[in-house]
């Protein structure tokens, strides 16, 4: 079986929609990027997304914790892609957070399963990882 290969100009591009939505605290857009049900796992709990108003209320928090860092910008950098079907990959990004004077306040990274859909990606889990 050979995997038709994704277009890296499509993954950033996706990425860097998501982060601008996460900088500008645009909890429909980031709604629109998941694929449902949608799953967030991290090292204590997995939480199931079912639903558009179940992510908004989810990341909610999150875009509120960011604001009051005083975070405003978030910047994607592709650290590697496995792709994992025609349709599906793994994504490892580094997320660069920026406050107001565009300097990098914080970072993290996270792994995505992003699947190919509606004309762009869809996350179907996110998975933080640990430093």
């Amino acid at each position: 079986m050979t995997s038709t290969p994704y277009d890296h100009d499509d993954l950033l591009a996706f990425l860097v929609g998501h982060g601008v939505a996460i900088g500008s605290g645009d909890l429909d857009t980031l709604a629109d990027s998941l694929a449902y049900p949608s799953v967030i796992v991290s090292a204590d709990r997995s939480e199931v997304l079912p639903d558009a108003e179940a992510a908004r209320t989810s990341l909610g928090g999150m875009l509120a914790d960011y604001r009051d860092q005083g975070l405003v910008a978030a910047v994607p950098e592709i650290k590697a892609v496995e792709q994992v079907g025609d349709a599906l990959l793994w994504v490892d990004v580094r997320w660069s957070f920026k406050d107001e004077n565009a300097s990098e306040a914080t970072a993290d990274r996270t792994r995505y399963l992003l699947r190919r859909g509606r004309e762009t990606f869809e996350l179907c889990v996110v998975v933080p990882v640990e430093d």
